[in-house]
């Protein structure tokens, strides 16, 4: 070991955790951590307000206790955010309230959908929790986050378990199991798709092709509810157009899976009931479509990473860009009724200069 790793072991010996973690109000939070704490807050907050009308429709004592348990997790966590804002003097987001929900308004969905959603909402949980841990510094921000992963792991297991024993999940096709170890040869096209003859679709493709059709068809029927129940027309007409954007874009991936004669995922429509008395304020759903298709596009985002075949590529390179546009309109949209709450900024510092 030369000096300098000696170094730094003596000075990790120096500073122990227990001290920096008592000290840790003396340590400013960085951007990262509030953003990430921000965040967080509106999630949790918005699920404070669409879990408790599952909670009360709910008909399934399995289903019920699992939700019971996904919104006491998000009353925690919205807690802890408060205490964290309050006591580094950040104003506490006004997120939503009892005023965005109403629990005596008729089922919505069925008790399936309400598990599924669970499921979806979880898994996206978990990959934000992952990533704002490791972006976390300060120790008790770290260790929040980390206990916030962890709530969504107990709740992915609880999904898991409920979701098996009703024989109701959702499982990527089977393929032949290899005998051997084989690599890529010069005769084989290994990135051709769009003309020409393509290889066989492997097993990362068809797994993004499938959780994205699975996904996809999870959206379409959280927002053919909400378009039943909303009270502004423009906001009708934009959970119509999403509905749309999503069906051809199952077509579009639904093709890919059929011609390698693979089946896909089930529609979830029919787990949407006739109700068109609104449970949720204008102002929710739209806050939630918006970031349930913003977390889609990040969803294309990981499946490009691991997709080589060019008509894969392109499907999912147009399908971004529509849900980008989608997204965009929806921001824009909340901005015009005063919905959107602005994260947290950096100094605007041509506007001080020109203020002084």
């Amino acid at each position: 070991m030369n000096n300098l790793e000696q170094g730094d072991s003596s000075i990790a010996e120096q500073v122990p955790y227990s001290l920096i973690q008592h000290n840790v109000d003396n340590i400013t939070l960085s951007s990262a951590e509030i953003g990430q704490l921000w965040s967080t807050y509106m999630a949790q907050s918005m699920s404070k307000c669409m879990v408790p009308f599952f909670v009360e429709k709910c008909k399934d004592p399995d289903i019920r206790s699992l939700l019971q348990f996904v919104l006491d997790v998000s009353n925690r966590h919205v807690t802890s955010i408060t205490e964290i804002f309050t006591k580094s003097n950040i104003p506490v987001p006004h997120g939503f309230t009892d005023e965005d929900f109403d629990v005596n308004a008729k089922p919505l969905y069925e008790d399936t959908f309400m598990l599924l959603y669970s499921r979806f909402m979880t898994k996206y949980g978990m990959i934000n929790f992952s990533f704002a841990r490791s972006i976390s510094v300060r120790p008790d921000i770290g260790e929040f986050f980390e206990g916030c992963l962890n709530d969504f792991i107990e709740i992915s297991k609880k999904v898991s378990v409920i979701a098996l024993s009703k024989g109701i999940i959702a499982r990527a096709p089977n393929i032949p199991i290899p005998d051997r170890v084989e690599f890529v040869t010069a005769d084989i096209s290994f990135f051709k798709g769009l003309m020409g003859d393509k290889r066989p679709i492997n097993a990362l493709e068809i797994c993004h092709i499938f959780i994205n059709i699975h996904q996809r068809q999870l959206e379409d029927a959280l927002i053919l509810g909400f378009g039943q129940v909303a009270k502004a027309k423009k906001v009708k007409d934009y959970f119509s157009r999403g509905k749309q954007i999503i069906d051809k874009q199952v077509g579009v991936l639904g093709s890919l899976m059929e011609d390698e004669d693979l089946p896909k995922p089930i529609n979830y429509d029919y787990l949407v009931t006739d109700s068109t008395e609104s449970p949720y304020s204008d102002k929710l759903m739209m806050f939630h479509a918006t970031i349930f298709l913003a977390h889609s596009i990040s969803g294309y985002g990981l499946a490009l990473a691991n997709c080589a075949r060019t008509d894969i590529i392109a499907a999912i390179t147009r399908h971004m860009a529509e849900f980008g546009d989608y997204v965009k309109d929806g921001i824009d949209l909340m901005i015009e009724n005063g919905w959107l709450e602005r994260v947290p900024e950096a100094a605007n510092r041509k506007e001080l200069r020109t203020t002084n």
